[in-house]
């Protein structure tokens, strides 16, 4: 064989091949270097920001682009929804930091052209205080690409500058509107992050943030986002400043003071020509409101004030008023958040009350209704919680909650009548079984170790039957009472372990007209359990039996019962039932369950083309229960979050056979406005 000199090609793409795999090391080597100083530089560097007390300006500008009436049903858009276009808000506050997500803001001096000095775009008040180095880049949303835990959402590349700083571009691996986009500007020797820009979608407004670190405590010097709102045709823009370490102190006796002359000194910026013509617009206008009012009728200006400023806002604004000690929030008339809807309980729309009368910081009256109208049921519940806070650090309180529940059964009334009565006679049976529940319960609650929690008091309830006439019919009584004094014991040994609670009630003949003999003891144990990357694992198991009672009892646990009135994805989901029969609650002397739920942002939806992109969590539930005289009941489920409305589809099954399907939701538009 003839052996010749090899070809310039042969040479060449010998040369490539074997300098690529050096170069590809090297890159991924210098990339990890600098990820890594990134992830460890807020350890090294971490300081305990807990009571860290800052002044903070905070200016936002609005442009109303396009708007129609549906800008009313949005809670804190009213404000913008009629007359000028172009609005501005500052504010000027005293902020104290007590955790990453938990700051009390004192808003000391405010100013602007926004009626009344409303906020406006809510959920902007998030981008206040981003945490880059946390997971969740604000409280509950947004996986931070700087912590080490999200770094698998993310794709990265770097570019080494000139000035000692290396730039780090990212994207998502998936699209997502929990994940970002941007780049940082990063100290490349000790990885600290000088700037970062952040776009993103968060509940209907695109941003863009601009973040200017320059502290190691987490806690950015400059935070500047221009967003966008869009919704039913309305598209809103807004610029929102934030300034933080602001030199000029003011006494705490000062808050919420409206004066543009004192925002004028207290400003650390000054203002653009943009929001000056603002102002100037405003006074303008209000000028010449003041000066002419006969230029409209008296009967237009009495129109006006009814409908826009006085039944507009109390139907599409929440109704909040603070004086002094005394505070109140009621949610509004008209708000898609409080309609939902289930497969067994119909269409269900509620609403909320929260009021506060602070004597000293460590003794407060808090009263706090919810009422709720089932469509299905016809019936108005509520509950009236009236609670007084005596010892804050204790979880010391006394409270009496007055509330109608719900409708229960008592499979006995009805085996009764059976037995005196033949089938045959009896015409209507409509709701025989069926009864309101009116409930009365005063009881305190005093940590006696910060493991140990005592409740102790009685509850009273009056039972009475939804059929009346058929229960004289039969001579039978229409109403039930019970006394019972009450106990629970609630235990957490362990800082971050379960919450395990015991619960006992002993029903006592004679006392108001109470004619109901009974013991009952339950048992519970419940722990939500915090993964890395805002997963959850819940889990929950519990059992109660009856240890005495009479032929007569309504069965009526505690931590077992189907509520009209649920919390929705937060609260009732994980550890309830969503397809048993309501009449199942009351029948068994006994029950044994367990509830197992994981939560995540991402898990099957968020692959689903088009869709997945807007789904923020997910949820798979298992679901077990042990009833006396039934097989064991199961259901699986899962559930999705997004910010239009949260959706579970759940299915049942009794020991192996399937029993029925079912879909719950609510609305989750705008609970965050």
């Amino acid at each position: 064989m003839k052996h010749g000199r090899p070809s310039i090609r042969t040479v060449m793409m010998g040369i490539l091949l074997t300098s690529m795999p050096a170069t590809l090391w090297a890159w991924e080597k210098t990339d990890t270097l600098i990820l890594n100083r990134i992830y460890s530089y807020q350890k090294e560097h971490k300081k305990d920001i807990k009571g860290l007390e800052d002044n903070i300006y905070v200016k936002c500008r609005y442009n109303v682009e396009k708007r129609n009436p549906t800008l009313w049903l949005i809670p804190s858009m009213y404000a913008l929804a009629r007359d000028p276009r172009e609005y501005i808000r500052e504010s000027y506050s005293r902020v104290t930091i007590n955790s990453a997500h938990d700051m009390t803001i004192n808003r000391q001096v405010l100013a602007g052209t926004v009626r009344r000095n409303r906020n406006a775009m809510s959920p902007l008040l998030n981008f206040i205080t981003p945490n880059i180095y946390d997971i969740d880049l604000y409280d509950g949303h947004m996986l931070s690409p700087f912590n080490k835990v999200n770094h698998r959402f993310y794709r990265f590349r770097q570019r080494t500058l000139n000035d000692g700083t290396t730039r780090i571009d990212f994207r998502p691996k998936l699209y997502n509107t929990q994940l970002l986009n941007g780049y940082a500007i990063v100290e490349t020797e000790t990885g600290r992050i000088i700037r970062t820009i952040l776009n993103g979608e968060f509940d209907m407004i695109t941003f863009r943030t601009e973040i200017i670190q320059e502290t190691d405590s987490g806690i950015p010097r400059k935070c500047n986002t221009a967003a966008t709102f869009r919704f039913l045709g309305n598209r809103i823009s807004a610029i929102f400043d934030a300034n933080y370490d602001c030199q000029k102190p003011l006494p705490d006796s000062i808050q919420r003071v409206s004066s543009r002359r004192l925002m004028s000194d207290l400003r650390p910026i000054a203002l653009t020509e943009t929001d000056r013509q603002i102002y100037k617009a405003y006074d303008r206008q209000h000028e010449k409101d003041t000066v002419a009012p006969d230029t409209v009728s008296r009967h237009q200006r009495l129109l006006k004030k009814i409908f826009w400023d006085t039944i507009g806002e109390n139907l599409f604004t929440p109704i909040a008023a603070e004086n002094g000690p005394a505070s109140f929030r009621l949610s509004p008339i008209i708000n898609p958040l409080y309609l939902s809807y289930s497969e067994h309980h119909g269409l269900r729309y509620k609403m909320r009350l929260r009021s506060r009368y602070t004597f000293s910081p460590h003794r407060y009256l808090t009263f706090d209704p919810t009422v709720g109208y089932n469509f299905k049921q016809r019936q108005l519940y509520f509950t009236a919680p009236l609670r007084m806070t005596y010892n804050p650090k204790r979880n010391g309180y006394a409270e009496i909650v007055y509330g109608n529940g719900n409708r229960i059964s008592n499979s006995c009334v009805q085996k009764v009548i059976d037995e005196i009565y033949q089938d045959s006679l009896i015409e209507n049976k409509r709701d025989m079984d069926k009864f309101r529940d009116n409930h009365f319960r005063v009881f305190n609650n005093i940590m006696i170790f910060p493991w140990l929690d005592i409740e102790s008091g009685f509850v009273y309830h009056r039972r009475s039957a939804v059929n009346k006439a058929l229960m004289r019919q039969y001579g039978m009584p229409d109403e039930y009472c019970s006394f019972a004094p009450m106990l629970g014991v609630k235990i957490q040994p362990w800082t971050y372990g379960p919450l395990l609670s015991v619960d006992w009630e002993r029903g006592i003949k004679g006392i108001n007209h109470s004619d109901l003999n009974y013991e009952r003891w339950e048992f519970d144990a419940s722990w939500k359990h915090h993964i890395p990357g805002l997963r959850i694992l819940n889990l929950r198991a519990g059992g109660g039996f009856y240890t005495s009672k009479e032929k007569n009892l309504f069965v009526d646990f505690v931590n077992f019962r189907d509520r009209n009135l649920p919390e929705g994805w937060d609260d009732d989901w994980s550890g309830d039932f969503q397809l048993l029969r309501s009449r199942e609650y009351n029948e068994s002397d006994y029950y044994l369950r367990g509830h197992v739920s994981y939560e995540t942002p991402m898990l099957i939806g968020t692959w689903i083309p088009y869709l997945g992109k807007f789904i923020e969590k997910e949820r798979l539930y298992i679901s077990s229960v042990l009833l006396e005289k039934s097989r064991p009941y199961f259901e699986l489920g899962y559930g999705f979050t997004n910010r239009y409305i949260s959706v579970g589809a759940f299915a049942s099954f009794r020991n192996t056979h399937f029993d029925r399907i079912g879909v719950e939701f609510e609305f989750e538009l705008f609970r965050r406005w």
